[in-house]
């Protein structure tokens, strides 16, 4: 997992467990509740998505994730419209007559 993957899943452990800790905190009335389900949160997205991505990007290179997400984007009209996103077989023929 390289430093920019570990800082994505841990910017949205963060979110994802602070968004998990105010229904908690509203219930008890514990503001700690946020900050402690926002950690906990970080803590479980890097420690299983760490294991996630490793599986998902053995034997491709560092940048796959990033263009996979560029590609994915610019299928639904999100992304770079220049990108290229058909497949095709190449074909050299001779052209013209003998």
């Amino acid at each position: 997992m390289s430093t920019k993957e570990l800082f994505i899943a841990l910017s949205a452990g963060l979110v994802f467990g602070g968004s998990m800790g105010i229904f908690p905190s509203i219930a008890l009335s514990v503001w700690a509740m946020i900050p402690t389900g926002a950690l906990a949160g970080a803590v479980l997205l890097v420690l299983t998505g760490g294991r996630y991505l490793a599986r998902v990007k053995r034997g491709r290179p560092d940048t796959w994730l990033y263009r996979s997400l560029g590609a994915r984007l610019a299928r639904h009209g999100f992304g770079d419209p220049k990108l290229v996103q058909h497949s095709a077989v190449w074909v050299i023929r001779r052209s013209g007559a003998r």
